[in-house]
Formats: structure tokens, C-alpha cells, sequence
């Protein structure tokens, strides 16, 4: 007779487990900084750090970094073929929209323009999204994962 084993929670698992892994791979410290370089011009009067900003950053940050460490197992020939990059762009910016939201709901003011904090919320999202497809790569490669 046999046996039936649900095979989710094991995924589940060994998903949870890389991402541990991969977590590894990044620091607040880096977080914070990214964002104090790329959201402080935007807004001139504002304070990042231990704002609610930070935390949303932070939490986002990370979404991002994870999200590119999973597509890092699609690279072939150092590069993301075309199909996955779409499905990327689509993370991305669903990622960088919740971002986006959060930050115009909560700031106030003319402290920037629509378009600027758009334009910063779409590089800070993408540019840790790209770190984490390198970290899952780099991981990948010294056969790490």
C-alpha cells in the first residue's frame, strides 16, 4: 500500500531555509545607507533614520533582495533570459508600487514632485532587487545553495 506525502510543507521549508541563506548576504547597514543616498535628495527636509519610512524601506528592501536571489536560478550564460525578465519587471514594480503608495500616503507636503519620488522609489526597489539576483548567483556559482 502506499503512502501519501504532501509535498508543500517541505517546500516550504527548503524555501525558507535558502532564504535564510541568502539573508546572510546583506546587512542593515547597507539597507540603510541605499536609502539615505537615494531617498534624502528627494526629500531635503526629512530625516530617514528611526522614521516610518525607514521601516517600510526596510521591509521592501529586503522583499526585493529576496525576490532577485529567487530568479537568480534562471541566469544562464551570466544574464536573465528575456522571459524571466519580464516576470522581474512585473515584481519589481508591483514591489516599487507598494512602496510608492506607502510613501505618498504619508508624506505630505511639496517636499517632491510625483514624478521624482517615483523615480527613487523605482531605483532604490530595483537596485536591491539586482543585488539579490547577484548574491543568489554568486551563491549558485560557488555551488553555495
Amino acid at each position: 500500500m502506499g503512502v501519501v506525502v504532501a509535498l508543500e510543507p517541505h517546500r516550504i521549508k527548503r524555501e525558507w531555509e535558502e532564504e535564510k541563506k541568502l539573508l546572510g548576504e546583506i546587512s542593515v547597514n547597507d539597507i540603510q545607507l541605499t536609502a539615505k543616498e537615494i531617498f534624502t535628495p528627494v526629500f531635503t527636509t526629512f530625516h530617514f533614520s528611526y522614521s516610518f519610512l525607514e521601516e517600510a524601506c526596510m521591509d521592501l528592501a529586503l522583499e526585493a533582495f529576496l525576490s532577485g536571489g529567487k530568479f537568480s536560478k534562471f541566469v544562464e550564460n551570466n544574464s536573465l533570459p528575456f522571459r524571466y525578465k519580464l516576470r522581474a519587471v512585473v515584481i519589481i514594480g508591483g514591489i516599487a508600487s507598494e512602496l510608492y503608495t506607502f510613501i505618498s500616503g504619508w508624506v505630505e507636503g511639496p517636499q517632491a514632485g510625483d514624478e521624482e519620488i517615483k523615480g527613487a522609489v523605482e531605483e532604490y526597489i530595483t537596485f536591491w532587487w539586482k543585488k539579490g539576483l547577484e548574491a543568489g548567483y554568486r551563491r549558485k556559482r560557488l555551488g553555495l545553495q
